[in-house]
């Protein structure tokens, strides 16, 4: 998704990464204490791996195989946030801090199935404490889109993240909560017919989306870079006031209600013929709708539910006539010429049909 960005337009001093060799029973001591933050949302992610896996990456440490390095962001409290590594580390938390794991399907040393971290012997402990890890710590100075990208360039092992989880990452607190908050608004469910997933935080990416353009725009600040746009967005819910996070917050459960009443569960569906099978959810056309019905005041969204069936018949037919409109909404869609495109035309639709 995206474009790839080059590195040159950041101040290269800023850009700091520590490297270090380590015991892995310091970082252990890092989890016990707090010192590395898995947040409650990426517990979800950590639990993608099976017991199964999470016992075989113990049954790796006790054999004494290398580990891939781990990754971390430096937060301003000091805390690190995890870049790359968190299935590992999940699998540590689990087995050797809350010892809630119990190992199981290991291919070699199958006389640990069963156990759990208290019943290995002291031999062992001291093993797994003493074993080997490089990690690289991005330092807090470093700019926050160098930092997605170097969240991209190592992600490469276990479980990839997306695009999401990794602005998720970098992107703590009022972000990723408010973010959070508004993917779990029945309002948004209702309108994309409960049919997005939220295990990788798909569902979370719609609402990354909406925001970006709702309070960026399209025009001067899109450059058509969608990841660092989303970025952008996302780092920009910091600086809102709480009577501009809770007007944000309206307009979008407003802009989710009228396209549930126009569209009901063929919302955000390319159609291009009205009796055609329903297609899957276009996020083109999701984020286009989405931020044009939250920038119309109550009375124009008044007016665009009544003349409703116009509406829906003259999108048909504008994605029949307009190859340009169809285009900016089925391939290269985050083009910066097709973002634009698509916007000024739905926004003009929409202006026309309240008009008559």
């Amino acid at each position: 998704m995206g474009n790839e960005v080059s590195l040159e337009p950041y101040d290269p001093s800023k850009i700091s990464i520590d490297h270090q060799n380590v015991n892995l029973g310091s970082i252990i001591e890092n989890l016990q204490h707090n010192e590395i933050r898995l947040d409650p949302e990426f517990q979800r992610l950590g639990d993608l791996w099976s017991d199964s896996k999470k016992s075989q990456l113990i049954e790796s440490i006790l054999l004494g195989l290398p580990l891939p390095s781990f990754y971390f962001s430096e937060e301003d409290s000091g805390k690190w946030e995890v870049v790359d590594g968190l299935q590992r580390l999940s699998t540590f938390k689990s087995f050797i801090v809350d010892e809630t794991l119990t190992l199981q399907g290991l291919e070699f040393l199958k006389k640990y199935d069963g156990n759990k971290y208290a019943d290995l012997s002291r031999e062992d402990k001291r093993k797994i404490s003493g074993f080997k890890v490089n990690l690289y710590v991005i330092n807090k100075q470093t700019p926050e889109n160098v930092k997605f990208l170097i969240f991209k360039k190592v992600n490469t092992a276990g479980i990839i993240l997306t695009p999401q989880e990794m602005r998720h990452a970098l992107n703590q607190g009022i972000p990723a909560k408010f973010i959070k908050e508004l993917a779990e608004l029945i309002e948004f469910k209702r309108a994309t017919d409960y049919k997005i997933p939220f295990k990788r935080q798909e569902d979370r990416d719609f609402i990354n989306r909406f925001i970006a353009f709702y309070l960026l725009g399209y025009t001067e600040k899109y450059k058509g870079n969608l990841d660092e746009f989303l970025n952008d967005g996302m780092a920009a819910l910091k600086f809102l006031e709480e009577d501009e996070k809770f007007e944000l917050k309206e307009n979008f459960k407003k802009s989710m209600t009228l396209a549930f009443k126009i569209f009901g569960d063929d919302a955000f569906r390319k159609r291009y013929n009205k009796n055609d099978k329903r297609k899957p959810i276009s996020k083109a056309i999701y984020d286009t709708l989405s931020v044009n019905f939250a920038l119309l005041n109550d009375i124009e969204r008044n007016e665009l539910l009544i003349k409703k069936s116009l509406f829906r018949t003259t999108l048909i037919k504008e994605l029949n006539s307009d190859n340009s409109f169809s285009q900016s909404v089925t391939t290269a869609t985050g083009n910066k010429e097709k973002v634009k495109y698509r916007f000024d035309k739905i926004k003009l639709i929409i202006q026309n049909i309240i008009k008559k």
